[in-house]
């Protein structure tokens, strides 16, 4: 049974690890093997980056946060 839910933005911090589940709609090498139309996990890391920016009229350095999720490994799914 489903109903609609109210959203909740997610707050994740620096380094945490998520297992999602794919399906291979194209073909996926994974460790050897080449998989195609089956389901397989990715181990994923959030990653919280800071770069710094010379802006274009001044000399001072402007640092801003890049945060994404970065896959680690791949499994199939036995």
């Amino acid at each position: 049974m489903r109903w609609k839910a109210k959203y909740t933005k997610a707050e994740y911090s620096n380094k945490t690890t998520r297992l999602k589940r794919k399906y291979a709609f194209l073909p996926v090498y994974i460790a050897g093997d080449m998989i195609w139309l089956e389901t397989y996990e990715v181990l994923q890391a959030y990653i919280v980056e800071e770069v710094s920016v010379i802006l274009e009229n001044s000399e001072s350095l402007v640092f801003f946060q890049r945060a994404s999720w970065i896959d680690l490994s791949k499994r199939i799914i036995e």
